[in-house]
């Protein structure tokens, strides 16, 4: 019995490592392209983003709102986990209800819920007008 559940044991770390090696797979090199400046994103590691990856490489033009962020409707839904967030910040990529991708340019606090899908690093000045992105792996 003991052998049998060393046994077990063994395969389950193994097949946990696998799986973590395949999801920092996916995640690695994902990149978001604004206007011909690339930048790198940090992603979560949740089933929302692994949905979002699975997608990629997706090209589209995002639009402005608010004068904070930028947002795009995609033609799929995504399994979404909401939550308050409180605190957005820039370069923050947060999935609201179930697809429309929003990529935040200013720091603020909101009341509203959203599913962290990650975050782009030292995003640079995307003013208020419309955007072109791709998201790559």
């Amino acid at each position: 019995m003991f052998k049998e559940l060393f046994s077990l044991s063994v395969l389950l770390v193994a097949f946990l490592s696998i799986l973590s090696v395949c999801a920092a797979d996916n995640a690695e090199g994902t990149k978001i392209i604004i206007d011909d400046v690339e930048y790198s994103v940090e992603l979560e590691d949740n089933p929302t983003t692994q949905e979002f990856v699975n997608l990629l490489p997706m090209e589209y033009d995002m639009t402005e709102l608010n004068n904070n962020e930028k947002y795009v409707d995609l033609n799929t839904s995504l399994t979404g986990s909401p939550s308050k967030v409180g605190q957005i910040s820039k370069g923050d990529l947060m999935l609201y209800n179930d697809n429309t991708i929003v990529l935040f340019y200013e720091s603020f606090n909101t009341t509203y819920e959203y599913t962290k899908i990650g975050h782009v690093n030292n995003l640079g000045d995307i003013n208020s007008s419309d955007i072109h992105v791709k998201f790559v792996k």
